[in-house]
């Protein structure tokens, strides 16, 4: 899923609004339109990640205001040093468990069997605190994304329990966690297959890092979307030239993938997206990353994304993000 529901993006600022502080001015440093918001439209998951990422900074928290205490930014990456050291999936569980149980009281965690089942199971101690129940989707999405990240493939759930009703965003959760979904449980619940506990964990300290540098962008992605549609168009055109983006027509693009240019057409407006807006999710994010972390000029990065003349590339960054380039810099300077 390349995009998530305005739901997520208003509620993930639940604790900006509580505490008084801007939310336009997160939204602006995430590049995301605050027009985009109003409108109720779905917001790119690289934006979305740049928000709670902006938000859990502004309130120096990881837990983003959802809890009675603060969770300092760094915990998370204290907690990925800890279990790296961990050989199997089930080691990896335990260990961290252990060390959010130790840490916080705020939303104690349990992993045990049912049988032939692994269940991972939290609670939220002060719920009231999490009223759109934010933080208890996003606690499970960390926890079947990251230990799916680690062992190399998508943790297969059978149930995914969470304790209030169903919302009007069920649609979203059957999404995100694929499974028999129950509501009104007892306690938030990820279950599977028990025999994943014994998965090897394959990946490098090299590769942690940068996991861990890029938080919470990789926990966000559905195992197994980058295979989707979207991404092989992402890959291919990325690997086209890697200093500049190159375009290629649709024509070309769909015999790139084997296929007619109708059915490209058609495979892409029932993934709701368009060869457009794929081009210009991936401008942006080439642009925002020039822009702030090469810093580089406005007018080379617009040649970098492919604009003939910089004026037309701050329109439509503006258009993207809501702010001009040389102003959306000073905010992140």
């Amino acid at each position: 899923m390349a995009t998530i529901c305005n739901h997520h993006v208003v509620s993930c600022m639940h604790g900006l609004r509580e505490r008084g502080l801007p939310e336009q001015q997160a939204l602006e440093r995430a590049g995301i339109n605050p027009a985009v918001i109003d409108s109720g439209q779905r917001v790119h998951t690289d934006q979305v990640a740049r928000l709670f990422k902006t938000v859990q900074e502004a309130l120096n928290d990881e837990f983003m205001g959802f809890t009675q205490n603060n969770c300092k930014v760094g915990l998370f990456a204290t907690m990925a040093e800890l279990v790296s050291h961990c050989t199997t999936l089930g080691e990896l569980l335990a260990k961290a468990v252990h060390f959010y149980n130790l840490v916080s009281s705020d939303i104690p965690m349990q992993l045990h069997t049912e049988g032939d089942n692994a269940v991972l199971s939290f609670t939220m101690d002060q719920p009231h605190l999490d009223p759109e129940h934010f933080m208890s989707e996003f606690w499970l999405v960390i926890w079947h994304r990251f230990p799916s990240w680690y062992i190399g493939e998508p943790i297969r759930l059978q149930e995914t329990h969470f304790t209030f009703r169903s919302p009007a965003h069920r649609g979203e959760l059957e999404i995100m966690f694929p499974s028999r979904l129950h509501f009104k449980s007892s306690a938030n619940r990820l279950v599977f297959d028990a025999q994943y506990l014994n998965k090897p964990l394959i990946r490098s300290d090299q590769e942690l890092t940068r996991f861990v540098e890029n938080a919470p962008a990789d926990v966000m992605t559905i195992p197994g979307s980058d295979t989707t549609l979207e991404a092989q168009i992402e890959r291919i055109i990325s690997t086209r030239d890697p200093e500049r983006l190159v375009f290629m027509s649709i024509h070309q693009l769909a015999k790139e993938l084997g296929l007619s240019s109708q059915t490209l057409h058609r495979r892409l407006k029932e993934s709701a997206t368009s060869y457009q807006k794929i081009k210009d999710n991936m401008r942006r994010e080439v642009a925002i990353q020039r822009l702030t972390h090469d810093k580089l000029s406005v007018e080379q990065v617009a040649e970098i994304v492919g604009f003939t003349e910089s004026r037309s590339f701050s329109r439509a960054f503006k258009h993207w993000t809501g702010l001009t380039p040389r102003t959306y810099c000073k905010r992140e300077s």
